[in-house]
């Protein structure tokens, strides 16, 4: 048995296009030579593909369980050759993109799937931290884009989102019950959480007080825990406590100044011009080409 991978791609193209003449005119091929393709197919796999029904040729129960096996090597093929013909012209097969855990998953993923589906021979590599620095990002991680809130360095840093963070506790808190302002010196008398990641360092995305008592955790969903507990209160980003806060379980701190803030993420790149038509289309679908949103 000898097949060929042409003669798989032309047995394809009759299945999805509907018949040997669009096949022909799509392959920019004879009528002909997809005939004496699928015919040679047919002989060397010993199966017969196709059978007449009127005045169509549909596959038969063993073409289609066939096709069936052979579809994700030609997909992985046609896959090959963009990544070689991308590569040739300055393109990507590879993009690592660092996000900071604060940046809403659904946004992410969305972009993420759309990118795929445009650029299916681009691998995707994904870092996820919370405080993520890009200076750290594209140095010890190799990123080739970020979206980030620490940034020190001369980078190419588009502005997309701002996050709004609410000082909120569950409702049954102690804070909830005084029939005033929250003051510094009654949020010391209870447990705050503050999200710190890895590379923190010394910025600080939360108000803190040296004399306040606090919990650090790691990520978003460990602090919303250790509110929805009764544990601790806490600033968290209102676009993944707006479901806590419509069932009234958590409730606002009603304070003078500082219960609200914004963290300002951006979009950030070494190269201005991104470098390829993959990394640029990646940074659009996460917001390049939007104005500045608040959420």
């Amino acid at each position: 048995m000898n097949t060929t991978l042409d003669e798989w791609q032309i047995l394809h193209a009759v299945v999805q296009l509907g018949g040997f003449a669009q096949a022909a005119e799509q392959l920019n091929r004879s009528q002909s030579t997809v005939s004496y393709a699928i015919a040679r197919l047919q002989e060397q796999l010993g199966i017969t593909l196709f059978e007449q029904k009127g005045r169509k040729a549909h596959l038969t129960e063993a073409g289609r369980l066939l096709l069936a096996d052979a579809e994700p090597h030609l997909t992985g093929f046609h896959q090959l050759e963009q990544r070689a013909r991308s590569l040739a012209s300055g393109g990507q097969s590879e993009i690592c993109l660092s996000v900071d855990t604060i940046f809403p998953n659904e946004r992410l993923f969305a972009a993420l799937g759309e990118f795929a589906r445009s650029f299916p021979y681009v691998h995707l590599k994904l870092h996820q931290t919370t405080f993520l620095s890009a200076d750290s990002e594209f140095s010890a991680h190799n990123a080739h884009l970020c979206v980030a809130g620490l940034i020190s360095r001369e980078y190419f840093v588009k502005p997309i989102l701002d996050i709004r963070m609410l000082a909120v506790a569950r409702r049954d808190h102690p804070l909830h019950s005084l029939k005033r302002e929250v003051s510094r010196i009654d949020m010391m008398q209870h447990m705050l959480v503050i999200v710190e990641g890895a590379g923190a360092g010394n910025t600080k995305r939360q108000p803190r007080n040296p004399a306040q008592r606090f919990l650090p955790v790691n990520t978003i969903d460990a602090a919303i825990d250790a509110v929805q507990s009764g544990f601790c209160f806490g600033w968290l980003p209102v676009c993944r406590i707006q479901p806590y806060l419509d069932s009234a379980e958590f409730g606002p701190l009603r304070m003078p100044v500082g219960g609200m803030m914004d963290v300002r993420l951006s979009l950030v790149c070494e190269d201005s011009n991104f470098g390829s038509k993959e990394l640029y289309a990646l940074a659009e679908l996460l917001g390049r080409n939007r104005e500045l949103e608040v959420i």
